[in-house]
């Protein structure tokens, strides 16, 4: 179904399982990924309805890749626009690095319309995530050969990032391309992914939409930063909100200091560590099922 906002932009959204099931919204990651259709196996088809939204500029939603007027700020009314044409009182919400700082916000801003928190390999939205993000396991390398001598003398990954943003956004059509390639180079690096295949135009398009809606939150703390991030975190654990933590040991994204920091300041929430990285695959889907299926009775009790 789409969801036009007041501002003019279009959010595609996906919906699964029967009208009358446990409600469950999942917010991806990226910023900038989509939302797939895998993320539904993580949810019963026959218990479980589910809500898969593309946020602004991000998957099929239209204009794509725009970053006019995409700000947190919207993102979170939109999801609120989104809950209450659907007649959902109070959800579970489902989020994944980029995605479950967002699921923190939302859940600070609107308390009363959300029943769970299940947050996967949390993004912390810092500087210094950003550049651990860009200094790991060479993925600062790939993205510096991307900006190319531009890049020389800057300090470390904020330098890079800076100029890779101001490229991509005004950069000419090879450099934008360029820039894009090398960015996904860097983060297939991270998640232990080969290289990718060579892509056609319309593929390559939808990269550098891609990495320009990310680099367009990531340069800015992804319009949160890390200690308001943690002082919303703060809120939602004096609240008892039901949340589970899954955080992988491998996770060379998001590091496993996120996990404890939040857990720190939200005691009640439950501390999963789960065997693989930072992808929803493998031990990580199975974790996200498990938490899903825990967390139901709190949903369906709101």
């Amino acid at each position: 179904m789409p969801l036009c906002t007041p501002d003019g932009h279009r959010l595609h959204v996906r919906l699964c399982g029967p009208d009358t099931g446990e409600p469950w919204v999942v917010l991806h990651g990226g910023p900038g990924s989509g939302c797939n259709s895998s993320m539904a196996a993580w949810f019963d088809p026959l218990l479980h309805r589910v809500v898969l939204p593309d946020q602004r500029g991000a998957g099929q939603s239209r204009p794509a890749g725009s970053r006019r007027r995409n700000t947190v700020a919207a993102l979170l009314a939109d999801l609120e626009q989104l809950r209450t044409t659907l007649g959902i009182a109070r959800w579970g919400v489902v989020g994944g690095s980029w995605g479950a700082a967002l699921a923190l916000a939302y859940a600070d801003r609107f308390p009363d319309a959300v029943a769970a928190l299940v947050l996967r390999g949390t993004f912390l939205t810092g500087f210094d995530d950003v550049q651990a993000l860009f200094n790991a396991r060479g993925a600062g390398r790939d993205l510096l050969r991307g900006v190319g001598r531009c890049g020389e003398g800057l300090p470390g990954a904020r330098g890079r990032l800076l100029v890779a943003t101001d490229m991509l956004q005004a950069g000419t059509p090879v450099q934008k391309l360029n820039i894009a390639t090398q960015w996904q180079q860097a983060e297939r690096r991270l998640l232990g992914l080969p290289a990718g295949n060579r892509q056609t135009w319309r593929q390559q398009m939808a990269l550098l939409r891609k990495y320009q809606l990310q680099a367009h939150y990531l340069v800015r703390r992804a319009g949160l930063g890390k200690a308001a991030l943690l002082g919303a975190a703060a809120r939602i654990g004096r609240r008892g909100l039901p949340v589970t933590l899954l955080h992988g040991r491998q996770d060379n994204v998001c590091r496993l200091d996120n996990a404890l920091r939040l857990h720190a300041v939200m005691p009640q929430a439950r501390l999963v560590w789960v065997q693989g990285g930072h992808l929803a695959t493998g031990e990580m889907a199975r974790a996200l099922r498990d938490a899903i299926r825990a967390a139901a009775w709190s949903v369906g009790a709101g």
